[in-house]
């Protein structure tokens, strides 16, 4: 990997990274029912492909207007990668050292979100109880969850990355010279 790849994709990465703790502030300091707000979401997941696609093309154009496929998929892929370590690290440092209480109020609001879910999905009483004690003892807000859900995203960034790469890549004719 060359060095300009290395700079770019650690500067859009943070840029990326930036982006997703000014949203997470937004969202805290909406509080707990707003910080899981489905609109919100969708808008970070929209982020999470927009931004790459583009600083990958961006990329190619300032290297001449080509790039190979693995060039592209490091490059998207560094981008996401980099932005989510960034992302995790804030999250990590929110949730269990800045506000040990607000990771309770999500969990909380979690819950009460998937109870009226699953009562509307008809579920049994004795369901939804074993659904809330596996929610509790799985907590997502603690680091060690936390760094697996991270590892999950890697794998869906590399596949995301690759996509990406199949449809921006794109290499000298060996015509053109």
């Amino acid at each position: 990997m060359s060095e300009e790849l290395k700079q770019y994709i650690l500067k859009s990465g943070f840029l990326l990274g930036i982006i997703y703790i000014f949203i997470d502030v937004y969202k805290y300091i909406g509080g707990a029912e707003f910080f899981l707000n489905y609109y919100l979401a969708f808008a970070s997941i929209a982020l999470s492909i927009i931004f790459p696609i583009y600083y990958s093309i961006q990329f190619r154009k300032s290297i001449g207007g080509f790039i190979d496929f693995r060039t592209a998929f490091s490059s998207c892929t560094g981008i996401l990668i980099a932005a989510g370590f960034i992302h995790l690290v804030f999250q990590i440092l929110l949730f269990n050292l800045i506000d040990t209480q607000f990771a309770t109020a999500l969990l909380d609001e979690t819950i009460n979100m998937s109870v009226q879910q699953l009562e509307a999905f008809g579920m049994s009483e004795s369901e939804i109880e074993q659904t809330i004690e596996s929610m509790e003892d799985s907590s997502s807000y603690n680091p060690m969850n936390m760094l697996k859900g991270f590892g999950f995203m890697v794998v869906c960034y590399t596949l995301f990355g690759l996509i990406v790469a199949s449809f921006i890549k794109k290499e000298k004719s060996i015509f053109s010279n």
